[in-house]
């Protein structure tokens, strides 16, 4: 549901890929983000494992949301041949994890990642533990974090409003561990992140 602006930036960063380490999605859904950034690794020579988490079974909701889209889906509907169907004339190599985010983070094959997008991980405690799992395998200086639900909190005003600051609130507590390089305020909830080092964690 990200816009052109977004995927345009996704294709990009995947473009510039270093060669230092894995990308990865988590909460690719049908892979509208997976896509371009997969056309832009494909470009860079992009010789690894492209990692994937979700559970790629629908909900109502996101059935509303992708008619809304023009894509006609069925509640509980197994979408995972969609997803690899869709991704397969970007890049073929892709290892997709059915189940719930973090415990599937379990599986991961624990090599340095150069690039980490979180579509799925909004609220905590799956946030935290998601970032908890993957932060050691960012490298400094290198990894890009890509938090396509960062302002989702604007969107849900309200009692439910704080749930949805955590990633904000994350980012914001640790200045020294990552800086912000590209939002589109106004169009959408997205924002993407360079890592500096690593992170204080009180505890875990």
């Amino acid at each position: 549901m990200t816009p052109v602006e977004v995927h345009d930036f996704l294709r990009q960063i995947g473009s510039h890929w270093t060669g230092q380490g894995t990308a990865m999605e988590l909460g690719s859904w049908l892979g509208a983000s997976a896509v371009p950034l997969l056309e832009g690794l494909a470009a860079a020579g992009y010789d690894r494992q492209f990692w994937a988490f979700d559970k790629w079974i629908t909900n109502e909701e996101q059935v509303k949301k992708a008619s809304l889209q023009g894509q006609e889906l069925k509640n509980k509907q197994d979408i995972l041949p969609l997803f690899i169907r869709n991704t397969a004339s970007a890049y073929s190599a892709v290892t997709a994890v059915r189940g719930a985010i973090p415990e599937t983070l379990k599986r991961y094959s624990g090599d340095p990642i150069e690039i980490c997008i979180f579509d799925a991980p909004k609220r905590n405690p799956v946030f935290i533990k998601s970032m908890q799992a993957l932060e050691p395998y960012f490298i400094p200086g290198v990894t890009i974090l890509g938090l396509l639900d960062y302002y989702f909190y604007k969107r849900n005003k309200g009692e439910r409003e704080a749930l949805f600051q955590v990633q904000e609130e994350f980012i914001q507590a640790h200045p020294e561990s990552f800086t912000k390089i590209m939002e589109w305020p106004g169009l959408c909830s997205c924002a993407f992140f360079k890592y500096k080092n690593p992170v204080k964690w009180k505890q875990k």
